[in-house]
């Protein structure tokens, strides 16, 4: 895409005076928004460990806002060659907010993208809420059971046991995959909203469609 000299001081202005809100907004909404999806990452998180049970998933505030859950083991296992005792609790807390970048990252991005009008950008948000809940899904609560197996792996496998990939997931998430996933996912709206204005869905049709792929975001009410 080549763009003008005036899209992209456009570009530009919009970043510039969009990213301070955002922040605001994240900073004024954000512990309401990750209170929203903790049913989610509850459910997620015990998808993630089968031989557990969440015993609690809350925000909790020490120094700083974070997400703290507590499992127990629900039967004995054996894991990195040991044995672990049925009713094992562990316990393991990420920041709340790694939850605040993929909204903040997608709604920059419906702001910042050239040749869009303010009804396109609208869209463009709508189009990325079943990614915003995809991204959600795969963050704090895969991030939290890394954490949890991570402390497992240390205290449990003996050396020359390899851990799972789920140990590295945490490293993945910090080490730059939490933005790459939300660019993605970003550049994955901007697909589906041309799906929808390109004529293949109708007009009202389309703002129906999205309004259904979004649809799963509100089920978490």
């Amino acid at each position: 895409m080549n763009l003008t000299r005036r899209e992209a001081l456009g570009m530009l202005l919009r970043l510039a005076l969009g990213l301070p809100v955002l922040l605001g907004l994240a900073w004024l909404g954000g512990r309401d928004y990750a209170t929203f999806f903790v049913p989610l990452y509850k459910w997620v998180l015990g998808l993630a460990l089968p031989d557990f049970r969440v015993l609690s998933l809350d925000i909790r505030f020490g120094h700083e806002y974070v997400f703290a859950t507590e499992v127990i083991a629900e039967h004995v296992q054996v894991l990195y060659g040991q044995l672990l005792p049925a009713g094992f609790t562990i316990q393991a807390s990420t920041p709340m907010t790694i939850a605040l970048i993929h909204p903040i990252v997608l709604a920059l991005a419906a702001l910042v993208w050239p040749r869009l009008s303010w009804r396109g950008r609208l869209l463009r948000v709508l189009a990325s809420l079943p990614l915003l809940v995809l991204l959600e899904m795969l963050d704090v609560p895969l991030v939290l059971a890394s954490s949890i197996h991570g402390l497992l792996s240390f205290n449990l496998a003996p050396n020359g046991i390899s851990a799972p990939w789920l140990v590295e997931w945490v490293h993945v998430m910090d080490g730059g995959g939490r933005f790459a996933l939300s660019i993605a996912a970003a550049v994955g709206a901007a697909g589906l909203q041309r799906v929808v204005t390109a004529g293949r869905v109708g007009g009202g049709c389309g703002l129906r469609l999205i309004a259904l792929l979004a649809s799963p975001i509100y089920s978490l009410k």
